[in-house]
C-alpha cells in the first residue's frame, strides 16, 4: 500500500511543486488570493473534483468534492494560502495549500477501492478575519468525520491545541483645543487610550496564567501642540477555553469604558479581526497520523498538554468535527520562526516542499485507515462526543 501511495504522490509532484511555487511567488492577503484560488480550483477540477466556487459568500473560498465509487467516511483536507502584509508567505500557507490539494487528489484511487468522499476546502484569509469560521457558523463541516491539514514549522509535531483569541478596534473621541493657550477646553483622547492601556496592565494580575492580552495604539494625534480629539487602538485577548475568554474580553472593554469617563471622551468599540475559539485537537486522530509518518521514517513530537500561544480558525472547525492540525519542519529553531522573513524564504524552498510532499503521503496513509478500519474512526468519534459543543 505503502508503495501505492509513493507512485501517486510522486506522480503528482511537479505538479505540486509548481502549484505551491506560484502561490509562494505571488503573495496575496486575506479574501483577495484570487490567483492562488484559482491555481488550486484548476488542479482540482482536472483530477475529477466537482467545485464549488465562491464558497459560503467568500470570493476566494471553494469547497471541491470527489465522491468515491463506493461509501465511506468524509474526509476533509484544509487548504490556507493568504499571506502576511510585508512578509508574503511568512506562515507559509503556500504550503499548506500544496498539501491539502495533493492529499485531495491522491485519496482518490482509494475513495474508488475502499469507499468515501474526499473534500478540500480552500479556507482564505486564516491570518485575518478567518475562512474557516465562516465555514463553520455556516455548517461546511458538520457531516464531515475528519478534518486534516498541516502547519510549516519549526518541528515536525503532532496536532497540538492552540488558544482561543478575540480582537477590537477601539476608538476615543474627545475635543481639540490649544496644547498651551487653552488646554482646559480640549478633552484628550490620548489620555484616554493611555489610561486604557494602564488599565489593562492592571488587570494582568488578576488573569489566568494561560491568558494573553495585547495591542497597539494606532492613533494618537496630529501634532504635540494640539489636544488630541482622537485616539485608537487595536486589542487582542487570548485563553485556552473560550468561555474564559469571553468572560475575559468583558473586563478588557470595561476598562475601555472606564478609560473614556475618566476623561470625559466617548469611546466605540468594534471587531479588529477574526474571533477564533481554542482548538481541541482530536488526539485519537493524531496518533494515528503519527504512526502513518513514523512507517515514513518520521517521528512526531507528541502533543504538549498546555496550548500553543497562537491561535488558529483550525479551533472552530474542531468544535464541529474531529480535527487536526500537525506540523512540519522546514526551517531551524535557531533560524527564524514563522511571521519571519527566513521563514518566508524557506516556504520556498526544497526542503519545505521535500517535506510537504511526505506529510502528503502521511495524510493519504491516514485516510486510508479510516476507509478500511471503522473501529479507528469509531474511536476517533468517540472522543469528539466529549467536546462540549456551541451552537
Amino acid at each position: 500500500m505503502q508503495h501505492r501511495v509513493d507512485e501517486i504522490v510522486e506522480g503528482l509532484s511537479q505538479e505540486l511543486r509548481e502549484l505551491t511555487l506560484a502561490i509562494h511567488c505571488h503573495p496575496e492577503l486575506g479574501l483577495e488570493e484570487y490567483e492562488a484560488c484559482a491555481l488550486q480550483v484548476g488542479l482540482l477540477k482536472k483530477y475529477g473534483f466537482t467545485v464549488e466556487e465562491k464558497y459560503c459568500g467568500m470570493d476566494t473560498a471553494y469547497k471541491a468534492s470527489y465522491i468515491g465509487s463506493k461509501t465511506g467516511p468524509k474526509i476533509a483536507m484544509l487548504a490556507e494560502y493568504d499571506a502576511l502584509p510585508g512578509l508574503g508567505h511568512g506562515c507559509g500557507h503556500n504550503l499548506i495549500a500544496m498539501i491539502a490539494v495533493g492529499a485531495g487528489i491522491a485519496m482518490r484511487e482509494f475513495a474508488d477501492t475502499y469507499g468515501a468522499e474526499i473534500h478540500v476546502f480552500g479556507t482564505p484569509a486564516e491570518e485575518s478575519v478567518g475562512g474557516k469560521v465562516i465555514m463553520a457558523d455556516a455548517g461546511a463541516f458538520d457531516d464531515m468525520d475528519v478534518a486534516m491539514m498541516s502547519h510549516p514549522s519549526h518541528m515536525d509535531a503532532e496536532s497540538m491545541n492552540t488558544l482561543a483569541i478575540d480582537s477590537y478596534k477601539v476608538s476615543f473621541h474627545g475635543k481639540t483645543a490649544h496644547a498651551a493657550g487653552a488646554p482646559h477646553e480640549g478633552i484628550n483622547a490620548l489620555d484616554a487610550v493611555i489610561n486604557f492601556f494602564n488599565m489593562i496592565n492592571a488587570l494582568r494580575q488578576q488573569t489566568q496564567e494561560d491568558a494573553r492580552i495585547h495591542g497597539i495604539i494606532t492613533k494618537g494625534g496630529e501634532a504635540p501642540n494640539i489636544i488630541p480629539d482622537y485616539s485608537e487602538a487595536i486589542i487582542e485577548a487570548r485563553a485556552a477555553k473560550i468561555d474564559y475568554l469571553e468572560e475575559l474580553c468583558q473586563k478588557v472593554l470595561r476598562c475601555a469604558e472606564a478609560a473614556a469617563i475618566g476623561t470625559g471622551c466617548t469611546v466605540e468599540i468594534g471587531p479588529a479581526g477574526g474571533k477564533f475559539l481554542d482548538t481541541n485537537s482530536n488526539l485519537t486522530l493524531s496518533a494515528l497520523n503519527a504512526r502513518q509518518m513514523k512507517t515514513l521514517g518520521l517521528d512526531l513530537v507528541p502533543p504538549s498538554p498546555a496550548p500553543l500561544p497562537a491561535s488558529s480558525d483550525l479551533g472552530d472547525v474542531s468544535y464541529r468535527c474531529p480535527a487536526i492540525q500537525n506540523t512540519f519542519a522546514i526551517i531551524d529553531e535557531a533560524d527564524g520562526g514563522p511571521h519571519t522573513a527566513a521563514f518566508a524564504e524557506a516556504a520556498g524552498g526544497d526542503r519545505a516542499i521535500e517535506k510537504g510532499l511526505l506529510f502528503i503521503k502521511g495524510f493519504v496513509l491516514t485516510a486510508i485507515e479510516l476507509m478500511t478500519k471503522p473501529e479507528e474512526l469509531k474511536k476517533i468519534k468517540a472522543e469528539f462526543d466529549k467536546i462540549s459543543r456551541r451552537p
